[in-house]
């Protein structure tokens, strides 16, 4: 089973083939194209005859026979075609080892083939010949020209990403790497094996250390956006000298900007995503992206535009466009504006379908709260099925949010209690309890539900943030307060609203400079209202004012109606 799932592995994975397909294919292009003398008819008939007896053999269940004789007239035609047809048939039939024996005698037979090397290569590693493994690599990079060294480097990537032991593998490549310091490739492979092996901070360094050396090495950088949530801060510093050396590499940009957005680090997808719509502007993604940030940020006639130039765009291309996101983004950012009648409209472009059942729904019922029909609102979400656990949930969730979002938070405490009476170790339902017990001024019940949160899911970063902000809000036992957050920015690296709530945390403890270096990260990765109200008072605090001003009038651009901006406001009686 080994050597057939081998056999069909021969391929580059998905995150090699992100990361270098631009290389390989510029490789290829460049690649000497090999020279043979053309066959006599008398060749050309043997290799006919040949292939059609080894090819018979194979289909009648003789793959011996039909070994031995491609292998045959492989070495007496010196045919690659029938080297790489005598190893296939070995691998499909379970015998490695005879497709190995196949391969040496193929680079034997031909030793500038890049080719046959690789299947070498490959196949010393699929039969557990580590040391042998190394050895060729070592081999073959020495004899390679200095030049082509880290395009050949690169070429191992795939066999690290399929190695079936990671461990083993990045000790031999250790090895066979050892005069090969000098090229960033280098660290890129030992990084992969790395990360692969467990050592994520070491894989992240390795490819840091790479971009570092050639900052616009794509498989390094496809590398550390693999490993983004390690050190986000550093990889946004990497990555924006990748994209000034790389500004057509759309892809990996993308890949950026959805790597910052699963760590919440939306003001930096923001700024890359606004300056890629600039580089790229018949680019269809980032401009739905983009729309959907601008509406959060405050700025929903900007997402509009941002919105509808993504339906231009999709639109125009040959493929079924994908239109429903930009509508329901499109009538979001029609609330925001105040414009609720227009906002239906764009929900009405939507064929309802069981994909976006719960989404078109809720965003119905969001129209109807907008303009006060709370009841109908309800009814909206009420319709919606429930003959699976799955459903009921999210018939649950959608009722809850109508009520939250009509500011009804006893009410949703009460739905979302009920719910978990029939799950009581559901963690999300657990969790939106606890925030709207918050919001209703419940904290001993929201401390509870936190709690009990955090046992139905240990990784549940957000309840360790939240319970541990909650205690730091009430001043109560802030060094336990501390630890949760702690915990909380260990699961989730750079994450904007836990480092806010450090900062905020060590601020209550009386350390202002650590407290402003915290927020002040937390703000440049996400500027958000809530977290400028709290950068802005420790500023003002710190004898800041102008830049505590600065940073307390674009909140309140951003959220006017926010209320903790609000209240520091009126706290340190700044008006603008």
């Amino acid at each position: 089973m080994r050597a057939a799932a081998f056999a069909s592995a021969l391929v580059f994975p998905a995150f090699v083939m992100t990361a270098g397909a631009a290389q390989a294919q510029t490789a290829a292009a460049e690649a000497p194209a090999a020279t043979a003398p053309r066959p006599d008819a008398q060749d050309l008939a043997r290799h006919v005859f040949a292939v059609l007896t080894g090819e018979i053999a194979a289909n009648t269940g003789h793959p011996a026979v039909a070994y031995t004789e491609l292998l045959k007239a492989a070495q007496e035609l010196d045919s690659a075609d029938l080297y790489r047809r005598a190893a296939e048939i070995a691998l499909r039939a379970g015998v490695p080892d005879k497709a190995l024996s196949a391969a040496l005698a193929w680079r034997k037979a031909m030793p500038d083939s890049r080719e046959a090397r690789t299947w070498v290569v490959q196949l010393q590693l699929a039969t557990g010949r580590l040391s042998d493994a190394g050895a060729s690599i070592a081999h073959d990079l020495a004899r390679t020209p200095e030049a082509q060294r880290g395009q050949a480097i690169t070429a191992l990537l795939p066999l690290a990403a399929q190695a079936s032991d990671p461990v083993a593998t990045l000790a031999m490549m250790r090895t066979a790497l050892a005069d090969q310091g000098r090229f960033a490739q280098t660290d890129v492979v030992m990084g992969l094996l790395r990360a692969r092996s467990g050592d994520r901070k070491g894989g992240f360094e390795d490819a840091r250390r790479a971009l570092s050396a050639d900052p616009g090495l794509a498989p390094a950088a496809a590398l550390l956006l693999q490993l983004y949530p390690v050190n986000p801060e550093a990889a946004d510093a990497a990555m924006r000298a990748f994209a000034a050396a790389r500004p057509t590499d759309t892809g990996l940009r993308l890949a950026w900007v959805q790597a910052a957005l699963e760590q919440q680090r939306d003001g930096i997808a923001l700024a890359q995503l606004q300056q890629l719509t600039k580089d790229a502007p018949d680019l269809a993604p980032p401009w739905l992206l983009l729309g959907h940030l601008q509406t959060e940020f405050g700025d929903p006639a900007n997402a509009i535009v941002s919105l509808q130039t993504y339906l231009r765009l999709v639109r125009a291309e040959p493929e079924p466009p994908v239109l429903t996101p930009a509508y329901l983004a499109l009538a979001e950012a029609s609330l925001k504006l105040g414009d609720a009648q227009q906002a239906g409209n764009w929900l009405d472009r939507i064929t309802p379908d069981a994909s976006n059942r719960v989404a078109l729904a809720t965003s119905r019922a969001a129209v109807l709260v907008k303009q006060g029909k709370v009841d109908a609102a309800l009814d909206q979400v009420a319709a919606l099925p429930a003959a699976s656990a799955d459903q009921r949930k999210d018939r649950l969730l959608a009722h809850a949010q109508v009520l939250r979002e009509a500011r009804r938070y006893g009410a949703a405490y009460q739905v979302l209690i009920a719910g978990i009476r029939q799950a009581p170790t559901d963690a999300d339902l657990l969790y939106e309890a606890a925030m709207m017990a918050e919001k209703s001024g419940n904290f001993k019940a929201a401390e509870r539900l936190l709690r009990r949160t955090i046992a139905a899911d240990p990784g549940s970063q957000p309840a360790y943030n939240a319970l541990g902000y909650t205690m730091v809000e009430r001043g109560q036992n802030l060094p336990e307060a501390r630890k949760l957050i702690a915990h909380a920015l260990e699961l989730s690296p750079g994450n904007p609203f836990v480092l806010d709530s450090m900062g905020w945390a060590e601020y209550k403890l009386g350390h202002a400079d650590r407290a402003l270096d915290l927020l002040q990260q937390a703000y440049d990765a996400r500027p958000d209202p809530e977290i400028g109200a709290h950068l802005g008072e420790v500023l003002w605090q710190l004898g800041q004012h102008d830049k505590a001003r600065a940073v307390w009038k674009a909140a309140q651009q951003r959220a006017p109606d926010d209320e903790m901006v609000r209240s520091v406001l009126r706290r340190f009686g700044v008006t603008f």
